[in-house]
């Protein structure tokens, strides 16, 4: 998106539309309700923001209702009223409250892993932290428009990609790491902390 510096390759959001089925099928919570992967409909509804049909911005929104649901019920945050009265307004406070509302399913993703990974294989779970990854790459363009942003930019993303390994991995000889949920829970944190220190508002 221009104006806000917002861009996303269609055809990672394509192949993450394709991944989200996998992914996805592992919750117990709002995954379950959603028929499309979220960062898809994000990037729809501030593309259409942008170029003001509101109309489609509408009905994207149906899509992420579970979304906003389910922040609701972990986190007591009411997103719902914020996001429809800056659309309403047309107001450019309407990308600020579609920004947290990205940064809690993050949280959500993350939270999701640390409860449910037990019963779940590594390849499910680094498919579904793929989203949650997806999701800060439309947030990164927000992050890089500040002086300092490159350097936060940069750490957030080494962060995730260090915390990716904690869902186990296989190094090239064959060496086996195991998951660690509680390393993964304690970087996932940490994730949280610095995308909060570009973000206050969230």
């Amino acid at each position: 998106m221009e104006k806000r510096g917002r861009r996303f390759s269609v055809v990672t959001i394509l192949a993450l539309s394709c991944i989200f089925i996998v992914s996805y099928s592992v919750a117990e919570i709002y995954q379950s309700e959603l028929k499309i992967a979220p960062v898809k409909v994000y990037e729809s509804i501030l593309e259409n923001f942008k170029n003001k049909k509101y109309e489609e911005v509408e009905r994207a929104l149906s899509y992420i209702q579970p979304v906003v649901d389910t922040i609701k019920v972990k986190f007591g945050l009411e997103l719902q009223p914020e996001i429809q009265s800056a659309l309403k307004a047309k107001s450019d406070n309407f990308y600020t409250a579609i920004e947290r509302l990205i940064f809690y399913d993050i949280q959500i993703i993350f939270i999701s892993i640390i409860e449910q990974g037990k019963g779940q294989s590594p390849q499910s779970l680094k498919l579904w932290f793929k989203m949650a990854y997806a999701n800060y790459l439309l947030l990164s363009p927000i992050v890089l428009k500040d002086e300092k942003g490159f350097i936060s930019d940069r750490k957030i993303k080494k962060m995730f990609k260090e915390t990716y390994i904690c869902l186990g991995s296989e190094s090239p000889y064959g060496e086996k790491i195991p998951l660690d949920l509680e390393l993964f829970r304690k970087r996932s944190d940490e994730i949280i902390g610095n995308i909060v220190k570009v973000f206050p508002e969230f």
